[in-house]
Formats: structure tokens, sequence, C-alpha cells
């Protein structure tokens, strides 16, 4: 009896507090008596009264209602809006301070799948190939068709030193693709900078938004002033974005004082809507171009558009993702906590890019190939050619090239020498320190460069 009495006890409190948080605290129960949500609530007593009662095992009480939390959340149909129990929360924070243990990789639902949206730079994903785009259907040989995105991030992380498979779909490949990645602690440098001496243009990627990126920034950006440096390519691609508040100060370097940065605006009729405009004069005045792809997104988004509409610097690339809704997390204890949707933004210009993407002023697509190559490539792939050539040859240099070219030959793989190259030296740079940037490939960069140089 006293234990029962325990049980609505607890019950009592959750159901007050989903209350309060759902319906808002300042809205009587008394004057809601009367609106759906009443019923909706007395079926959830009546549920949970009946499994305390009836069900044949005791049901732990934590489950049932850290269950319920997750099932009103999940009937937002928000992949982005969900619960932080104790291990998602840990994982929240490692991201924005930089460091997290997994295999490196950004995804998203998308259509009801599993979409990778990039790997982290460096990460076991991007050494071994995984892409933007490519869609996962497997994890460990266990379809995920029909999961949970929560659910799929804790199959894919883990301890450090142990494996996971993913099987991936990816356009332009018939057969599915296998990857057996190992879980490394994934340490994000969010920002590179170099000089592209050939033209004494300044280079500066950004990889995510975290705590220390702005400073980061900030960083390069006086080094790109103290070596006279007036012009500058952006690379935001693959960029999955992270922390709002650190693209806002991102883009303050940028533009002028009292510039609108971003608005964001809450429920229709709830007059949350928001302003975020620049405080101080820009760091850096220089030519700016931006690079953005598919894989460009949220917080990378926000910053692309802001220099764009304010006339500071043109996009060039493909369209970006289009993931334009604000998060906030709150605590419901110290240990687990709940992300929600609260808000989408605008651009300066007034453009909301949710689901649409921002398309760049010069659409300029990446390295493509003809079929014939890319019968060529999933060969080399299939038959693992790569890993079995890369044994012993391991530097990109003529003779390198020469001997791969032989290589294929020797295997019946048909494959342009621009492809081969292409190819070998995409494989040679996942075995060592890619560098900071690299022309050679980069049909993006490249025409960046003439771009900006007029």
């Amino acid at each position: 009896m006293l234990r029962r009495l325990k049980e609505r006890h607890i019950h009592f409190i959750i159901i007050a507090f989903l209350t309060g948080l759902f319906l808002g605290i300042n809205v009587s129960f008394l004057s809601s008596a009367s609106e759906p949500e009443h019923t909706y609530l007395d079926y959830f007593h009546r549920v949970y009264q009946l499994i305390v009662t009836e069900y044949v095992d005791e049901a732990p009480t934590r489950d049932l209602f850290f269950g319920a939390i997750r099932g009103m959340l999940g009937g937002l149909n928000d992949p982005y809006t969900r619960f932080l129990d104790e291990k998602s929360f840990d994982e929240l924070k490692e991201m924005t301070t930089g460091t997290f243990q997994g295999v490196g990789i950004e995804i998203t639902f998308e259509d009801g799948r599993a979409v990778v949206v990039t790997p982290i730079d460096g990460s076991p994903a991007m050494k071994a190939g995984v892409q933007p785009g490519d869609v996962i259907t497997h994890i460990d040989g266990k379809e995920i068709k029909g999961m949970k995105i929560d659910n799929i991030i804790k199959m894919i992380r883990g301890l450090a030193g142990t494996t996971v498979s993913l099987r991936i779909r990816r356009e332009g490949f018939e057969e599915p693709l296998e990857f057996l990645l190992e879980r490394v602690p994934v340490k994000i440098a969010s920002v590179e900078s170099a000089v592209i001496q050939e033209y004494n243009i300044g280079y500066l990627r950004i990889k995510n938004f975290g705590n220390d990126t702005s400073r980061d920034v900030a960083s390069a950006l006086k080094s790109f002033n103290d070596a006279k440096i007036g012009s500058l390519v952006i690379d935001l691609r693959n960029n999955p974005g992270g922390l709002f508040s650190s693209a806002v100060d991102v883009a303050e370097l940028f533009l002028d004082r009292n510039s609108v940065v971003v608005s964001t605006r809450g429920r229709e009729g709830s007059g949350r809507v928001e302003t975020f405009k620049t405080k101080n004069d820009p760091l850096y005045r220089g030519k700016v171009i931006v690079l953005v792809n598919n894989g460009s997104a949220s917080a990378s988004e926000i910053l692309a558009a802001a220099l764009r509409d304010n006339n500071r610097a043109k996009l060039l690339g493909v369209k970006t993702f289009g993931k334009g809704s604000v998060q906030k997390t709150f605590n419901l204890d110290e240990n687990i906590g709940i992300a929600i949707t609260v808000a989408r933004y605008y651009t300066p210009a007034g453009e909301m890019i949710h689901k649409k993407g921002i398309a760049p002023d010069y659409e300029v697509d990446q390295e493509r190939f003809s079929e014939s190559d890319m019968k060529g490539i999933r060969a080399l792939y299939e038959k693992k050619l790569l890993e079995r050539f890369a044994v012993k040859q391991t530097k990109y240099t003529q003779e390198t090239r020469e001997s791969f070219h032989r290589y294929l030959n020797e295997h019946q793989v048909v494959l342009s020498p621009h492809a081969a190259d292409f190819v070998l030296k995409e494989w040679l740079y996942r075995l060592g320190k890619r560098p900071v940037y690299d022309l050679e490939f980069d049909r993006q960069l490249s025409e960046a460069v003439k771009r900006i140089r007029g």
C-alpha cells in the first residue's frame, strides 16, 4: 500500500511537470479542463494506472516516464527535438566542447532515412571514405529502418577501441558499401587556416561552430591582417553547424557595426521574435568568397547567409543542406534534459531556408566522373584494390601515379588518368595528414581563387 501511494505521488509530480512544460505554467489546469489536452492527460493517467495495477511484471517507473517523454517529443515529427538521457546529455556537452567518442559522422533524418550530413575531418569515417549524402541502412548487420535517431546514434557510438560496421547506400553505386570503423576519441579542431602562396590569398576553413570557434577565427584573421592578405576564401563545406551563438560571433568579425546577422521567430502569435545585430566594427575588411555544399548546415548557413545578404561575400559551390531551426536545451535535472526546436531562423533578407537550403551565387560542382569512370571506381572499392596498393605506396608522387596506372591495367580496371589520380590522392590522404588546402582536384576552391582574383 505504501509503495502504491509513493508511485501515485511520483506520478502526480511528473504529470504536473509535463503539464507545466508543454501547456505553459501560466495557464491553470482548471482553465484547460474544457480543452482536448485534459482528455488526453486523463488517458495518460488511466494507462499508467492500468500498467501499475494490471501488467504482468513490475514496471520500472523511470522507464515508463522516460518512454512517455520520448513518445511525446516523437509526436512532433521533428528529428532535432529529442529527449536527452544521461548518455545523450553527456554526448551533447562533448560535442560543444569539441571531443567525443565515436567514428566521426554527423547524421540526420531525411524522409525516414539516416543520412550522413558530413564526416568529421580526420575521423575514422572520413579516412574510410564515408561521404555527405550517404544513407546508412544497417549497423552491425541490423537494419535501422524505422529506428529513432537517438537509438541510431547510440549504436554507432561506443567505447574507444571497439568497432562498428555500417552498410551504406550511395548515389551512383548499385550495390551497398560496407565500412568497418574503429571508435576513437574524436577531437574537433574547428578552424584551419593557411595562405595560398601562389596567389597570396587567405584560406580559412571552419569545420564546425563550438565554444572556441570565434576566438580561433579571430586569431587567424589577425594573422591575415598582419601579412596584409587582402582576399580570403572561407570554406564552410561539410560544416554541420554547432552553436548558434558561435556563428553570430564569427559573422561579427566581418560585418559593419549594427548589421543584421540573423533573426529568429518562434511559434506564430507567440511574439518570440529576436534580431541579432553586430555590436562592433569588423576585424577583417578584405574581399571574401564563401564555399558551401550540401554538407553545410545550420550555423554554417547562418554565417553564409549573413555575409551574402549584407553584400559582404559571394557564395560558391552547391546548395546547402537546409537546416534552419534553433534548438534550446532544457535541464530536467543535472543529468537529463530535452532539446526542443524553439524557433526557426531567417536570413537578413528575410529568407527562411529550413528544408530549402541556400543556393550559391556561383553554382560550381565538385569533381564528377563519367559512367565509365564510376564503374571503375566501384570495382576499386568492391575488390579492395586501393587497400592492397597502398600497403607499400603511401606518398602521392609522379612515380606513385605511374605505378598506380600500371596496377589498374594489371587488374583490368578502366579509369581515365584524371579519375585514377583523383581516387589515388584521396585514398592516400586518409593514411596521413591531409593538407589544409589542395588546388589540384578541388574545382570549387580553384574557381573561388579565380573569382576572387577577378
